[in-house]
C-alpha cells in the first residue's frame, strides 16, 4: 500500500535556499512515512522529490501535456500523472493529496495555495479535513492583505503557519493522527 501522499507547492525557479529547504522537507516527510507529490518539473518540486527518494520515499509528480514547452517529469519522480490540463493538473494534485504544503513561491504557488484553502473552506474535497501548512513568509502578509478588504468571508483557521521544515511535519503528523 502506498504511503499517504503530501502535495509540496513551490516554485518552478527557486532560489537556492527554497532548494536546500524543499529537499529537506522531502527527505523529512519520507522519514515520517509519508510520499511527496508535486508538479513533477524544476526548482522545489524537483529538490522535493530528490530529497524524498534519497530517504527511500515514493514520489508522484502530476505533469501537464499542455505545457509543450516543458520536456517531463523529473528524473526523481517515479510515478508520472499526466494531467491535459493546467486546471486538470490542479485539481488531481488537490484530491490526491492528504495534506499540503506551501513553499515561498510565485504566481503558480499562490494559485495552487487558493485554490486549495477555497476547496478545504468550503468542504469540496470528500474525506477527512486536508491540512494546508504554508511558510510564514512570504504567505502570511498574502493572506493578512486579503483579511483587511472586505473579500474574505472567514478567518485563516484553516492554514497553519510554519517557519521551518520541522515544525511543517510536525503539524502534518499532528493533524493527520
Amino acid at each position: 500500500m502506498s504511503p499517504p501522499l503530501i502535495a509540496v507547492f513551490g516554485s518552478g525557479a527557486a532560489l537556492p535556499e527554497d532548494l536546500e529547504r524543499a529537499r529537506r522537507l522531502g527527505r523529512a516527510l519520507a522519514e515520517a512515512g509519508f510520499g511527496v507529490l508535486n508538479g513533477g518539473y524544476g526548482g522545489t518540486m524537483e529538490a522535493s522529490a530528490a530529497g524524498a527518494r534519497e530517504a527511500g520515499g515514493h514520489t508522484v509528480g502530476v505533469t501537464c501535456r499542455s505545457f509543450t514547452f516543458r520536456s517531463g517529469a523529473n528524473p526523481h519522480i517515479q510515478e508520472v500523472v499526466e494531467a491535459e490540463s493546467l486546471t486538470a493538473r490542479l485539481e488531481t494534485l488537490l484530491s490526491r493529496a492528504a495534506a499540503y504544503v506551501v513553499l515561498p513561491g510565485g504566481n503558480g504557488t499562490l494559485a495552487e495555495l487558493s485554490l486549495a484553502w477555497e476547496h478545504v473552506r468550503k468542504g469540496l474535497l470528500p474525506g477527512a479535513p486536508r491540512p494546508i501548512v504554508a511558510w510564514e513568509e512570504p504567505w502570511l502578509r498574502v493572506v493578512k492583505a486579503l483579511a483587511e478588504g472586505p473579500y474574505l468571508d472567514s478567518s485563516a483557521d484553516e492554514l497553519v503557519w510554519v517557519r521551518s521544515v520541522e515544525q511543517a511535519v510536525e503539524e502534518i503528523r499532528r493533524r493527520l493522527g
